[in-house]
């Protein structure tokens, strides 16, 4: 024992990871524990923060539905990982083997000749009552007879000492992910320690994977276009869908950035439609095809499962293939194994009972205490129930539940699961633990993972062990035998990859975001602007009598950002003034207002979120720290606190410009940001000039003073004329002078250079939008400032008012037409598909 170790106690009736049955540190956990000790609390500690935060930067994070906190938590990880004795994986590797042969074969069998039920080692309950058994899957065979590429089984250890499957993930096997990040998370906090514990890669794992996914379009092609399909942002893993996308580098898709043509399945992009071979699928196999499956389904691809059918496209796992997850078949694996390959069990099951059965049912409602009840088939609704933490009221109800759909429940033996220590308060402490384990197929074999996703209860005295429970995850340590073998997911050969600087690949759908993404931040820059120019006015010691603009900008700010404009009842914000403090709270924090600061905000983090695969980690960093910036306010603050947050949030919002400039190339993604983010820029300040120009009030000067406030060009107009504050020279510095990156002219300069070099995906002359965009800029540099600045006999400058109404038309319409050409592949043979594109939640198991 040591100093570390000396206070650390396991958990009472459980198997404990790291201590022997004597007491002392088990062999395999002695050169980690080392390198803790050497390392000294206040340093764990210390590196441990920062890893924190680099977590919480990345966006590594999982989502839980129905959470009134907030859909998205950061990922809990802990510092110490599980270390596991490579004799013991060697033999839970075998098992796990065995495991993912016999759940592949049941497919096989359940799929084609139904054998299984014919011999009367299946009840046919199990089969034609399950959810996840998809009829329509009968007709197909997938390439090689692979069912399962990719499996996960979650593993306890029970007081024993004995590992016993839990639980099998086929459908989408969730984890994989997080425990690539969970390790690239660890060796860089604690390189020392990784590089002697001599710990087994993962990317090998990785490697095989994307090995096994190309072979799967082995004779139909040699370069398979292979991509990642998830249900979208609201899905509770999408962070890993993105990240293992970003990985293996393959696209990441929504249903509706594919379309089936004939029994082809193709992907949207800019450059038009292109085919896909394999499609590596993480959401619920249901939900993929509207027209065969789940029909109300607003996530799939019409024509799917016949695409499959023909052999045109494999999907990886295979639709149909969640049915090798039902939770009723657990009880009867050792018949399958025995059945199916002659074969022992080599890994044990937790004891568990289908309810269906008459005896057992009768077994489990006799010892009900001792079992956690599950609902048979998959439902990740409906969570277990751990029996002996029932009222007698709610016991009695589960029962009669039971009893009156006996065939819908298993009852699985409630055990004391083993214990690890963990990172709390600088020292050693127990938790509950689960390993999930991964297998991958390979071309004639399958391969385990070295190591896993460890999850961690968030309390000792806690039996439930998941993230939504508020535990947390470890990496799992597997000592190599021998020497560390390294691993790259990067070509061999350098002269094998043919140079490429085009993404006309881009699909539609990432290109659409982009441009949304461009078009939200700036929207949140000129809203924060704004913002900032009426509450350094509200707190100045010059009121009440120095600042008679106020009113005015009160007024362009409630017809700037809200859905009602002329809704502001304020005429006089001093007398006014907790009317006036609740708009401007309500402008910069209200969840339920659209168009106001916090919804731009939101929209673009979420968007961001979308499109992580296509943006740099410095991008998203920027992203994180302006919501970080917005939630760090409190609401019901005062008018300091909330200028003093403008202040702040104003910073990363003037960086997300240049920073995309530097770190993005000058592709068609970046240019579809930049143009969202020009068009938005551009409106919005032709709306600013409409609202307080063409009307000139009696006090003007100051009304001129704030226009280059919001506009960020007072020092260059100082600068220039060192005088005070007149419209003409204002006009040209914001809307005529093509030098200035904050004027109107400069905007449509920089869209018009967009569009023509997008022009060039189509080659087909000269297009519209191009016509429209050059016009756009020649009409801004014609025009006369003199006509513009001049007052008529109404008291207004109309011809300013009808020139900025143009602009703000004209960039309408050509957002429009950017839209139709190149974000939407709508025509006759697609409009179905289109129509289930939309996102919904409901997309994989967990």
């Amino acid at each position: 024992m040591s100093a570390m170790t000396d206070s650390f106690r396991p958990l009472p009736g459980a198997y404990p990871e790291m201590l022997a049955p004597d007491g002392t540190i088990r062999p395999h956990w002695q050169p980690m524990l080392r390198q803790l000790e050497e390392y000294g609390a206040r340093n764990i500690d210390a590196r441990w923060l920062r890893t924190q935060r680099m977590i919480r930067e990345n966006g590594v994070t999982y989502n839980v539905y129905d959470d009134e906190q907030g859909s998205s938590h950061p990922w809990m990880l802990d510092p110490v990982p599980l270390m596991i004795d490579p004799d013991e994986w060697e033999a839970l590797s075998a098992g796990l083997i065995q495991r993912m042969k016999v759940l592949n074969l049941t497919m096989a069998d359940l799929y084609s000749e139904q054998k299984l039920l014919k011999n009367n080692v299946l009840p046919s309950e199990l089969l034609y009552a399950n959810p996840n058994f998809l009829r329509p899957c009968c007709q197909f065979t997938p390439p090689n007879g692979q069912y399962l590429t990719l499996h996960a089984v979650d593993l306890a250890r029970t007081p024993s000492g004995k590992w016993s499957v839990v639980k099998d993930l086929s459908q989408t096997p969730p984890g994989a992910g997080y425990a690539l990040e969970n390790r690239l998370m660890m060796s860089r906090t604690f390189p020392t320690m990784y590089r002697v514990c001599g710990v087994e890669r993962l990317a090998s794992f990785f490697a095989t994977l994307r090995n096994t996914l190309e072979g799967l379009a082995a004779g139909r092609t040699l370069s398979p276009h292979i991509v990642v399909l998830t249900p979208g942002s609201h899905s509770s893993s999408y962070f890993e869908h993105a990240y293992i996308a970003r990985y293996l580098g393959y696209p990441l898709v929504l249903g509706n950035d594919l379309t089936v043509r004939g029994s082809e399945v193709f992907r949207k992009t800019l450059s038009g439609l292109r085919k896909v071979d394999v499609i590596l699928r993480r959401q619920a196999d249901s939900l993929c095809d509207p027209l065969e499956l789940a029909g109300d389904s607003l996530l799939g691809i019409p024509g799917l499962v016949q695409a499959a059918i023909d052999g045109e496209v494999a999907i990886a796992n295979a639709l149909g293939s969640g049915l090798a997850e039902t939770p009723a078949l657990l009880p009867f694996f050792p018949t399958l194994c025995r059945n199916l390959t002659g074969e022992e069990p080599k890994l044990a099951t937790l004891p568990t009972l289908w309810c269906g059965q008459e005896k057992e049912c009768k077994q489990v409602l006799d010892q009900f205490d001792r079992w956690v009840i599950k609902r048979a088939f998959s439902d990740q609704r409906e969570k277990a129930v751990l029996v002996q933490s029932l009222s007698p009221a709610d016991r009695t109800a589960l029962a009669d539940r039971i009893k009156a759909e006996p065939e819908q429940f298993i009852a699985q033996e409630s055990i004391s699961l083993s214990s690890s220590p963990c990172w709390q308060d600088s020292q050693l402490v127990s938790r509950n633990t689960m390993l999930r384990a991964f297998i991958v197929a390979t071309r004639d074999g399958w391969e385990v993972m070295p190591g896993g996703l460890v999850r961690t209860s968030p309390q000792a005295d806690s039996p439930i062990v998941s993230m939504e429970s508020g535990g947390g995850s470890k990496d799992a340590w597997l000592k190599a035998r021998g020497a560390v073998r390294h691993v790259t997911l990067l070509p061999a050969v350098e002269d094998e990859i043919e140079p490429s600087r085009s993404d006309a690949n881009l699909s539609s759908r990432v290109a659409d975001n982009l441009f949304w993404l461009g078009r939200y931040v700036q929207r949140a820059d000129m809203d924060a602007r704004l913002l900032r120019t009426i509450l350094r006015r509200l707190t100045e010691e010059t009121q009440p009598d120095g600042t008679p603009e106020l009113a005015v900008l009160l007024h362009t700010l409630s017809e700037m950002t809200t859905a009602e404009p002329g809704a502001n009842p304020i005429t006089d914000p001093i007398k006014q003034a907790a009317e006036t403090k609740t708009l401007i709270f309500n402008m910069i924090f209200d969840r339920a207002l659209p168009g106001n600061l916090h919804n731009a905000l939101i929209s673009a983090c979420s968007i961001g979120s979308t499109v992580r695969e296509r943006i740099s980690i410095d991008t998203w960093h920027i992203l994180d720290r302006m919501q970080g910036e917005l939630q760090s306010t409190p609401s019901s603050g005062d008018l300091f606190d909330a200028l003093d947050m403008l202040d702040r949030l104003l910073m990363p919002l003037a960086a997300f410009s240049g920073l995309s400039s530097e770190s993005m190339t000058h592709g068609y993604g970046w240019r579809f940001m930049d143009m969202g983010f020009r068009m938005e820029r551009a409106v919005m300040s032709a709306q600013l000039l409409q609202e307080l120009l063409v009307k000139p009030s009696s006090f003007e000067p100051p009304v001129l003073d704030a226009i280059l406030e919001v506009a960020n060009s007072a020092m260059t107009y100082r600068s220039r004329y060192q005088s005070r504050v007149v419209p003409l020279p204002l006009l040209d510095l914001l809307l005529c002078d093509d030098s200035n990156p904050r004027s109107i002219a400069y905007q449509l300069v920089l869209i018009s250079r967009h569009v023509h070099a997008l022009s060039e995906l189509h080659g087909r002359g000269r297009l519209p939008e191009q016509t429209l965009a050059d016009e756009l800029v020649l009409h801004i540099q014609n025009c006369d400032l003199n006509q513009l600045a001049q007052v008529d006999t109404k008291g207004r400058r109309a011809t300013l008012h009808t020139l900025l109404s143009e602009v703000i038309d004209s960039v309408q319409e050509l957002s429009n037409l950017i839209t139709h050409r190149y974000l939407a592949h709508v025509d006759a043979t697609s409009k179905l598909a289109s129509a289930y594109g939309s996102e919904s939640w409901n997309g994989e198991d967990e």
